[in-house]
């Protein structure tokens, strides 16, 4: 993706990257929970540019008055114009990894900011507190099933 992704792989985040270790020695293949997390990504980043903020709960900073003067649609909102950006977060998950982002190069203008362009960052990708929890709630799962599946 060229814009701007987040990437958990097996030696990601150390509590999320040692449940996913035990899962590929159960299960052998993290492609299925891997598919789950992209979901949850998806439906937790809906709800991040429904609330206007950042993955640790910030609100994203304001608009420019002489951008709010200009904008013609959704004045109220931040990175939302046409809804463009939002609707292009998609997911590739395979054995190894889950990669989540957008494929749109702005998409990195609004997560890191660009000073040439007085655009502040607004990090709109990453994983919350709660996305973690469910993370490993989700290993959990596919690890519970994997062992119910070896048990004789």
């Amino acid at each position: 993706m060229a814009g701007a992704n987040i990437n958990i792989e097996v030696q990601g985040l150390d509590e999320i990257g040692a449940a996913l270790e035990r899962l590929q020695q159960a299960a052998g293949n993290l492609l299925p929970v891997f598919r789950d997390i992209g979901e949850h990504l998806l439906l937790a980043h809906d709800e991040r540019f429904k609330a206007q903020e950042s993955p640790e709960g910030d609100p994203w900073a304001p608009l420019s008055e002489m951008y709010k003067a200009r904008k013609k649609r959704n004045k109220g909102k931040i990175l939302v114009l046409d809804d463009v950006l939002a609707g292009t977060l998609r997911y590739q998950a395979t054995a190894e990894s889950v990669l989540f982002g957008t494929d749109r190069v702005y998409g990195a203008s609004h997560q890191f900011g660009r000073d040439e362009r007085n655009i502040p960052a607004r990090p709109f990708l990453g994983l919350s507190a709660t996305d973690g929890d469910e993370v490993l709630r989700l290993i959990g799962e596919h690890l519970s099933e994997a062992f119910l599946e070896k048990a004789p």
